[in-house]
Parts: structure tokens; sequence; C-alpha cells
């Protein structure tokens, strides 16, 4: 397991310096695990395998608290654990999922092996990608791209993000910016940048194209706490059907003025 320093986030918080009685900014310092795994199913030379690669950005460095903040939060959002260590978490992913392709999938694919044109529904992926973004001020914002693919007709890319304060590591929500009963506003200012995305008039024309088909309109919990605005994400299946992809939704703060605390 290969681990690569990334670079340090300059905290808005200070520490005192010792003896000189001066101040210095604190350091989180992010690093990342990075795995590359291939787990064939059989010894053959042709066998399909499970291609792992996984490059997962943590707090090494920093206050323990913040360090335990922001890296339980990663964990969670990646891989459902909590209160794991990252290198643990990432460890027991590759495990599991090895572990679980081979016990799950060889028998069936001894019974295709002489079918050729299903060797490929046994070429099982996983790639995790993470990266950071300064936002609006005081938050970074953690990117993490996912693609998956265990058989069917096609595999499922994901983004997903987490908004952190810089000072206290602290997973921001939106209830931590917005100001209590935002969602039937919040969600009319949603609807309305799809319409104008989907290049729709009214509600019943994004039915037609497949958009908020059983559902109504709703903040995704992917967002991304921006410099100008705050950015929604919604992966495939969630408002909309696999064929019209990712859609982000983005609204400025000047729309959300009346949603959002005052500092």
């Amino acid at each position: 397991m290969k681990k690569t320093a990334l670079y340090s986030l300059t905290l808005a918080g200070a520490v005192s310096a010792a003896c000189s009685g001066s101040y210095t900014p604190e350091q989180l310092t992010f690093d990342s695990i990075k795995v590359e795994k291939r787990v064939a199913l059989t010894k053959d030379a042709n066998s399909p395998a499970y291609e792992m690669n996984i490059n997962v950005k943590y707090v090494k460095e920093g206050s323990e608290d913040i360090r335990k903040s922001v890296n339980d939060a990663i964990t969670a959002k990646i891989f459902n654990l909590h209160y794991v260590d990252i290198t643990a978490a990432v460890d027991s992913f590759v495990n599991v999922n090895a572990s679980s392709y081979k016990n799950d999938m060889l028998p069936l694919y001894r019974e295709d092996k002489l079918d050729i044109d299903k060797k490929p529904i046994y070429e099982y992926v996983a790639n995790i990608k993470t990266r950071t973004e300064d936002g609006r001020e005081g938050v970074v914002t953690y990117f993490i791209d996912t693609y998956n693919f265990q058989g069917g007709a096609h595999g499922l890319n994901q983004l997903l993000t987490l908004n952190f304060d810089k000072t206290t590591g602290k997973t921001l929500t939106l209830e931590d910016v917005l100001v209590p009963g935002y969602k039937v506003k919040l969600n009319k200012l949603l609807q309305k940048a799809l319409l104008k995305k989907a290049n729709c008039k009214d509600i019943n024309e994004l039915h037609d194209k497949g958009y908020l088909f059983s559902m109504e309109m709703y903040p995704s919990n992917n967002y991304v706490l921006g410099k100008e605005g705050i950015t929604f994400i919604y992966n495939p299946y969630e408002i909309a059907p696999y064929a019209l992809g990712r859609i982000e939704l983005t609204i400025s703060y000047d729309d959300m003025e009346n949603l959002m605390k005052k500092e």
C-alpha cells in the first residue's frame, strides 16, 4: 500500500507559539492512500478479474479532534464504516470485495467459462478517486469520484461530496448554513433551475423527459458549498433515468439570500 503526501491546508484558527507568544496558523496535512489490486478469478492466463484502483485522501496531521472528525466522515461516506481507522477501512474494502468476488462468481464462471461472450460480465471494476477544493470562505469540499461495475448492462459513476469547516473539521450540513424551514423555498429554486437546465416549461414537460417521474424535487445530500453558490449533485437514477446522466444544479447565494444564516 503506497502513501504519498499531497499538501497542507491552512486553517483559520491560530495556536500560540511556544516562548515567543506569537501566533502561527495550524496546519491540517492531507496524505493519500493508494491501492491498485487485480484479483483474478482463476489461475488461467485469460481469467477475468476484479480491478480495484483506490486513491483516498485523509488527514494525516493536525489537531487530533479535527483529524478524527474529518477522517471519520470520509470513511463513513465512502465505505459506510464508522470510527474505523482509514487505512483499515481501505484494507477492509479491498479484502471483502476480493473475497466476495471469488466466492460468489467463481462457481458461476465455471459454468460459463466456455462461452466467450459471457466473460465481460465477470470483469469487475471499482475505482475510487478523491480530491479537495476550497469553497466558500472557511470551507473545503471533499470530492469522491467512484465507478463500479459488477455485471449488468453498465457500470455506475457517482460523485459524492463532503464539506468541512476548515477551523473545526466539522462536516457542514445544510442545516448549518441555511435557516430553519428552508426546504420549501429551496425546492422551488431547485425545480426552477432544473426546468432551465432541461429546457422545459413546466413539471409536465419534466415528467415527459423522465425527470422527477415518481418523486418531488428535493435538495441532494451531495452538494458543494462553493464560492458563489451551492451546487447540488444528483447522480444517475436519483431524479432521472441513467441515460440522462449526472445532474448538477447551482443556486447562487444571491438567490438564497433570505435562506442563508447570517454570519
